[in-house]
């Protein structure tokens, strides 16, 4: 686990922080794939580092996928986007086009039971708030604090080529996402709050002139 804010921490799970989850206070956010849920149960008692709850940015395999297995071994209730619940319970994830059956294949995981459906405003963990940002998935969520601007914001961005490994913004593959305009709208929107400090869900933590950085990215990919 590494900190990267005032009660906020990193679980990184591939090489060059290929999938990350995060803790904020004791709240833990997203869990990787199927074979990560174990490894965070791992390292957060290797940390004694206790959660009481367990929030999905999006309902995607390789967010979570480790879910089922942090519910089994913790017990803590989950929370997720109102428009990604049926998804997370169901574990089939919502796909179309040609590459439909792929995405099927690729991210479904085995589901939990939601017991809130979070919505623009929802209050999670030390003073971060739910921001809607469908695009990725329909109820794709991020999670913003105000105070020290610190944005959590799934996979509204990527950090990293998934192909290369090499850092750098980008947007999530189009033809894995269900709906490119809105998530470029996300973008816009997340780019406007001048963040201090982002997490992606792949990809290192951005700090350094994290929001001249995002400014530029939209004004040179979405105009």
């Amino acid at each position: 686990m590494e900190q990267i804010a005032d009660d906020v921490f990193q679980i990184s799970m591939m090489l060059r922080h290929g999938v990350n989850a995060y803790v904020i206070g004791d709240v833990l956010v997203d869990a990787g794939g199927p074979p990560f849920g174990p490894r965070i149960v791992q390292e957060l008692r290797a940390e004694q580092h206790s959660v009481r709850l367990h929030v999905l940015t999006h309902a995607r395999g390789d967010h979570a996928g480790g879910s089922h297995a942090i519910v089994k071994e913790l017990g803590v209730p989950v929370w997720a986007g109102w428009n990604d619940a049926d998804t997370v319970e169901s574990g089939k994830v919502v796909a179309t086009g040609p590459l439909a059956p792929a995405m099927r294949a690729m991210g479904n995981f085995e589901g939990v039971k939601v017991e809130k459906k979070l919505r623009e405003g929802h209050k999670v963990g030390p003073g971060f708030v739910v921001l809607d940002t469908p695009g990725r998935t329909p109820g794709h969520i991020s999670l913003w604090r105000e105070s020290d601007r610190v944005l959590l914001c799934g996979d509204v961005w990527l950090n990293m080529n998934m192909k290369t490994t090499k850092s750098g913004l980008r947007p999530p593959p189009r033809a894995q996402t269900i709906d490119p305009e809105a998530n470029r709208e996300a973008a816009r929107r997340l780019a406007a709050l001048e963040p201090a400090v982002v997490g992606f869900g792949h990809g290192p933590v951005l700090r350094e002139n994290a929001a001249e950085r995002l400014a530029a990215w939209v004004a040179k990919k979405l105009g």
